[in-house]
């Protein structure tokens, strides 16, 4: 069945994918240990694709940030990864 959250394009595609994959192991986990782990995998993926595109690498500190912003929505991996596609896109660190 397809993701109707899942972004269509990349690099948004493949950081979603990435949150996914690890959110799917959310019950093995403490709280705290997966919202980490989802955090570095979210965080791996992302400087991946901005290798490969050209972009600028976030931050953890990018990501966290994102993060936040995202909680509560309906298309919470979706719109985490967006907003990590506009921090790539922005060749300067994000005020916040």
């Amino acid at each position: 069945m397809r993701d109707v959250f899942e972004p269509r394009h990349e690099p948004a595609r493949s950081i979603y994918r990435a949150f996914q994959q690890e959110a799917g192991r959310r019950k093995e986990r403490s709280v705290d240990e997966w919202i980490k782990c989802e955090r570095e995998a979210v965080f791996r993926e992302a400087a991946q694709q901005a290798v490969f595109l050209g972009l600028r690498a976030p931050t953890m500190d990018d990501v966290a940030r994102a993060e936040r912003y995202a909680m509560g929505s309906a298309d919470y991996g979706a719109k985490w990864a967006y907003c990590i596609v506009d921090v790539m896109r922005n060749s300067a660190p994000q005020a916040g």
